[in-house]
């Protein structure tokens, strides 16, 4: 006679398909569960599964009035909601690269000691990274970049500094142990945060380039110049972003809609980077997708990023009573607006926030283990 009490037993692809599908926090418990799940949950192929199937959320950093020296901290909206993801030993800091595979870079760009702390918003690991290679004297700032090489799933962190009368490159592999020394860097150094996309990080630098943009193959550790349309203006100030949309990289030009002459954008969008292809495309937003003009210098009244497929996510330099973004299609030409209830379980000390000139990052959730990337269990 069957035993009505007797568990049920689910299918191993079963089982892996329904976890998939799961938050981070919860995989985190059901680790716990048995020695199964654990090994499930742990293995590569499984990360990069629930990666791909987890809704991009938006990283957001701001300055928060109630740190020192207004230093930023971290909002992450996602699912309606508005949060103040915490991040220990770091909880200030006045930068954070890109998110690569889940993980973040945060460090104080003119900070002398050239701290950086490696962290998985998801599982709130970190590791602090070690100090530099090279001698900091003459230290003024230092930028970061977060890169990955899919060839051998090996990520290496990138540094820019000044000091010693000219720019330091270093490039750190996790689970490598010291900072190397790159000795053919560019002339220039690097003041915007970079994307990495298919084993190369990018940067578009109105300090630096003219008619291109920078990229630095990560496996490889070179640089090259990569030529962009010559409408692409991307020296002129601080009226244009780079984004990664669908697997490309995208140059906006804001320029209009941020000096009050027009409601277009114009996207240039790099389909062929074998061949140096560029695809232009105009986008006339509605009235109700631009914020008014700030009447504060050097702050611009609207970003764009892309964390959903085939659209563009427009965040008004500076929030009030509600947290809210824009989110256009490209392919209906249509925006809607989306709100953001603020969590009751973080403590929302400024009511105003203004968004930082490099400020906003796409993330997906990540269940990898930085512990075990870096070898340290």
């Amino acid at each position: 006679m069957k035993n009505d009490q007797d568990p049920v037993s689910i299918p191993d692809d079963l089982s892996f398909e329904i976890l998939t599908y799961l938050p981070v926090k919860s995989l985190l418990q059901f680790k716990c569960v048995c020695q199964k799940w654990r090994n499930v949950i742990s293995d590569p192929s499984f990360a990069e599964a629930h990666r791909s199937r987890s809704a991009a959320a938006l990283l957001i950093s701001v300055p928060d009035m109630s740190s020192p020296y207004m230093m930023s901290s971290l909002v992450s909206l996602k699912d309606g909601e508005a949060r103040r993801p915490i991040v220990p030993v770091l909880p200030y800091h006045r930068n954070i690269s890109q998110s690569v595979n889940g993980f973040v870079c945060i460090y104080q760009q003119y900070d002398p000691s050239l701290r950086v702390l490696l962290y998985n918003p998801s599982t709130r690991e970190h590791v602090t990274l070690p100090s530099t290679a090279v001698e900091n004297l003459g230290f003024r700032f230092h930028c970061i970049a977060l890169g990955f090489d899919p060839s051998t799933k090996t990520y290496k962190i990138l540094r820019v500094w000044t000091g010693g009368g000219g720019f330091n490159y270093e490039i750190f592999t996790l689970g490598g142990g010291a900072w190397r020394v790159i000795n053919d860097g560019p002339f220039d150094g690097l003041t915007r945060k970079g994307i990495c996309l298919d084993g190369s990080i990018y940067w578009a630098d109105n300090l630096v380039m003219r008619n291109s943009i920078l990229a630095f193959d990560v496996g490889e550790e070179k640089f090259r110049s990569v030529l962009t349309p010559p409408g692409a203006l991307t020296w002129k100030g601080i009226e244009w972003d780079m984004i990664e949309i669908d697997g490309h990289i995208a140059i906006v030009d804001l320029h209009d809609v941020v000096e009050s002459i027009s409601n277009v954008i114009t996207m240039w969008k790099f389909e062929d980077p074998i061949n140096g292809v560029w695809n232009q495309k105009r986008i006339l937003l509605p009235k109700f997708c631009i914020p008014k003009p700030l009447p504060f210098t050097g702050h611009r009244p609207l970003f764009v990023t892309s964390i959903g497929s085939g659209e563009l996510t427009l965040i008004p330099g500076q929030f009030f009573s509600d947290w809210y973004v824009f989110r256009y299609n490209l392919e209906e030409g249509k925006a809607r607006k989306e709100v953001f209830s603020r969590s009751p379980e973080n403590d929302w000390n400024d009511d105003f926030p203004l968004i930082g000139f490099c400020g906003l990052y796409a993330y997906k959730e990540s269940v990898i283990s930085l512990r075990e990337i870096c070898r340290l269990l």
